[in-house]
């Protein structure tokens, strides 16, 4: 049968790699060498599975422009989905092989882009196929501030499967932004506006850009790290989350911390900084690990952007009743319908997540938000 919807797919296949392993992302020939040495593994071909698993009913009228090999081509291939090569990578890509390649689908045609990355892969995209050519991100990087991605992968198969129904969907321009990942490595938030692409008008389905410097709530944070403080349980280990909020405990117990990375104290000192997934899960089956963390401004994320160090089988572990969700109030409003996300690669635990969550946003102070998947 002759497709009747043609939809393009670049998978970057490294994206992600740097974020378990406490490395803030994988920018970079070094950091992708670091990331494998600590035992990095792939995960971006994954998350861009469970988004096209939506589209295989539907690969009868579906053609499918891609790259080759891991780029989007062999996962095409194990689902069945009908596909055409329009760029050749090498064994190892690289940057340059996402802008070709977006380049070939662009010139070819899609309805739909669909890319599996981060804010680097979506600054790419944008580098090859500027604001006027129609894509949608699979969130699956380290860096996700971006407001051209859909919530979770399934969001993305939900609304690609829509297009490749012949739907009829308008398009919207979202931002497109990155940070300098050594700056990020330094603690230092240096986040740049690269220019905006189309996405489907989809609010629902689709995170917004991340915002932050919430310097009013200077006050509300002592209170919130000062209740904190007071009632730590001994001999419990604390993984203190990544972020200006979340460290406020640190700040108040004055002990050294890594801003944009995971820390573990205990009866109020600090154990150990910075650390990966694989140390946070040996933490976690203690059976005395909880959680603090603080949602993106902006975006409402708990888990999957930024932190991927609280991986599926660590918050499975510790469960829901261990997280300590902390915010001040005007990051609280800057949520987009109140509504906390997680994203944290499996849809069961994501679902275990739901529900709603006491936030502590002062000296005793709570407000309560649902969080949805």
């Amino acid at each position: 049968m002759e497709a009747t919807k043609t939809l393009g797919l670049i998978i970057n296949p490294i994206a992600g790699m740097g974020g378990k392993v406490a490395l803030k992302g994988t920018d970079g020939e070094k950091i992708l060498a670091a990331a494998r040495d600590r035992g990095a593994v792939p995960e971006s071909a994954a998350k861009a599975e469970r988004a096209l698993k939506a589209l295989v009913p539907y690969r009868s009228g579906l053609l499918i422009r891609t790259a080759s090999g891991a780029m989007g081509e062999t996962l095409c291939r194990k689902l069945g989905l009908p596909c055409e090569v329009v760029y050749q990578a090498g064994e190892t890509t690289s940057a340059a092989d996402t802008v070709a390649a977006a380049a070939a689908i662009r010139d070819k045609g899609a309805a739909l882009l669909l890319f599996a990355g981060g804010d680097g892969t979506a600054r790419n995209i944008c580098e090859a196929v500027g604001g006027k050519f129609p894509v949608l991100g699979i969130p699956a990087g380290v860096k996700i501030q971006s407001a051209v991605f859909a919530l979770h992968p399934e969001s993305a198969g939900f609304i690609a499967a829509k297009i490749a129904q012949n739907i009829h969907m308008s398009m919207v321009q979202r931002e497109v932004v990155d940070l300098d990942e050594d700056a990020y490595r330094s603690g230092r938030v240096r986040a740049a506006l690269f220019g905006s692409m189309l996405v489907p008008d989809q609010p629902n389905d689709l995170q917004c850009m991340k915002q932050s410097g919430f310097s009013s709530e200077e006050n509300q944070l002592r209170g919130i790290a000062s209740y904190l403080c007071d009632h730590l349980e001994p001999g419990v280990f604390y993984a203190v989350g990544s972020g200006s909020t979340a460290k406020c405990i640190s700040r108040l117990l004055e002990v050294e911390y890594e801003l944009l990375g995971v820390d573990i104290i205990q009866d109020r000192k600090l154990v150990e900084k910075d650390v990966t997934e694989e140390r946070l899960w040996s933490y976690a089956q203690t059976g005395r690990l909880k959680i603090i963390v603080s949602p993106i401004g902006g975006q409402g994320f708990l888990f999957g952007r930024g932190n991927h160090q609280f991986s599926a089988r660590v918050l499975h572990a510790v469960g829901r009743e261990s997280l300590l969700v902390i915010a001040g109030e005007s990051k609280l409003v800057s949520i987009p319908h109140h509504r906390l996300h997680v994203d944290c690669g499996d849809p069961e635990i994501c679902r275990e997540l739901q529900g709603y969550y006491n936030v502590l946003c002062g000296y005793g102070r709570y407000y309560s938000l649902l969080c949805e998947y």
